[in-house]
């Protein structure tokens, strides 16, 4: 199949799924659905329900396996590294992120800013953390 889609267009578009795709499969699909189907017209919508049903057959994400099929559909093996790339890490990366903060002990300035307690100096927060975990142990 020769690709008819520039892989910059599909890095741009794609990433844009994956950053702003809340919502789970139900939104990812929307918006392929849109991208793919709707606005560009490079995906006939039959074709795109039948791989949208074949993906809900699979195990694993459907909604992953159907952005990446339909970026090689529109750019070929490229499009889908490079489509299945930009749809996952955006998400991947937000979770790691997510991680590293209670993995370094950022909870507690995450819990003081969320039940407002940010008018207290950190300082006097972490160190009331402290003695209230050595006094647990």
């Amino acid at each position: 199949m020769e690709a008819r889609v520039p892989l910059s267009t599909v890095l741009r578009d794609w990433g844009r799924l994956g950053l702003t795709g809340f919502g789970g499969p139900p939104a990812h699909v929307a918006m392929l659905r849109e991208l793919c189907v709707e606005r560009n017209h490079w995906i006939e919508p039959q074709e795109f329900e039948d791989a949208n049903a074949a993906c809900g057959l699979l195990p694993g994400p459907a909604s992953t396996q159907l952005a990446i099929y339909c970026a090689q559909r529109v750019a070929g093996r490229a499009g889908a590294v490079v489509g299945g790339l930009a749809f996952i890490v955006p998400g991947l990366v937000m979770i790691i992120a997510l991680a590293a903060i209670f993995v370094f002990d950022v909870v507690l300035y995450t819990d003081a800013a969320l039940f407002g307690r940010l008018s207290q100096p950190l300082f006097e927060a972490r160190a009331s953390h402290e003695s209230v975990s050595s006094t647990a142990s």
